[in-house]
């Protein structure tokens, strides 16, 4: 009996020792490894969402806006509970908002929560360069959880394609383009004028006038389409975006296709001209009076004479 209970012993302290041995090889291979070898297991704490008010991470950091388009700057405040989010001006230091409440005299100013993103929105209407400058979000924590923004106010450029004035045919398509540049946001319109006046788009009379208006990355394209062109059409367009300045070029609808307005070379040049036929004529005139020219002197003598006969030839076909 003594000798199995001292048997279970022995064997009980064999099974603690590599229990005990065991124990340090894992410890010093640490938790992931395996046979000696590093085992890639994710890190959950690192996926896991940040605890308390915090933003994300993609919260932007530069906004750009242009003069005439209201400026939004978002603030991805995520987690708040109870906490609040204040938006401050760094130049000045001036509190503008706390939560909805606006703390500022510029009624341009406002903000809120969007319902659809969660963001806290600043707003700025009617923006100007000088407004250009770094914001921040902050959350009332202890100690103040804060972002910088960066706004940048621009101001939109307005031309219209082509050079100088525009010329068409009677009845061809009339297609004046006007690019608004530096305008992140769309403008919130762009205006076409014909002799002062705004165009009215639709179908009358066979007649089609319409604009195709196209945004693209800062760059606003707007193209005014008239369709079967009449002398009507003939004047003044302008190109009036909502954040840029006017700009106009002058129309003109030719009745045909080799217009005189069209020509190199104007009336007043043609008829100040004589024609080769006429000093065709005279040349012959001269030699018929002269008759044949024998000697050397005569013919030095021909340019000379040719010259006193053309000139009043000349000045009675211009004045004609």
């Amino acid at each position: 009996m003594s000798g199995s209970l001292l048997l279970h012993a022995l064997l009980l302290l064999q099974f603690t020792d590599v229990l005990l041995v065991d124990s340090k090889m894992r410890s010093k291979l640490g938790p992931n490894d395996v046979n000696g070898q590093e085992v890639g297991m994710p890190d959950w704490e690192a996926f896991a969402p940040p605890k308390g008010p915090h933003f994300a991470p993609d919260s932007p950091k530069h906004i750009l806006a242009a003069v005439g388009s209201p400026a939004h700057v978002p603030c991805k405040a995520r987690n708040l509970g109870s906490k609040s989010v204040s938006w401050i001006r760094h130049r000045d230091l001036h509190v503008l908002t706390v939560s909805s409440f606006t703390f500022t005299n510029d009624e341009r100013f406002s903000a809120h929560r969007d319902s659809t993103t969660g963001d806290w929105v600043l707003v700025l209407r009617r923006p100007q360069p000088s407004d250009s400058g770094y914001y921040e979000c902050s959350i009332s924590t202890k100690p103040v959880t804060a972002i910088s923004v960066k706004l940048d106010v621009v101001v939109p450029t307005a031309e219209l394609l082509g050079d100088g004035d525009v010329f068409l045919d009677n009845g061809s398509t009339l297609n004046l383009t006007c690019v608004v540049h530096f305008s992140p946001t769309p403008p919130e319109f762009i205006l076409w004028y014909h002799r002062d006046k705004l165009v009215n788009y639709g179908s009358r009379e066979g007649r089609e006038i319409k604009v195709d208006t196209i945004h693209d990355g800062d760059t606003t394209r707007s193209s005014l389409l008239v369709h079967n062109a009449t002398l009507w059409d003939t004047g003044k367009y302008a190109c009036k975006p909502s954040n840029a300045k006017r700009i106009s070029t002058q129309v003109h609808v030719l009745k045909s296709k080799t217009p005189a307005a069209m020509q190199t070379t104007d009336n007043s040049a043609r008829q100040g001209t004589l024609a080769p036929s006429a000093l065709v004529q005279v040349l012959l005139a001269f030699l018929c009076l002269c008759g044949p020219v024998d000697h050397v002197s005569q013919v030095a003598t021909v340019p000379i004479l040719l010259l006193g006969i053309s000139l009043p030839f000349a000045t009675l076909l211009t004045n004609r």
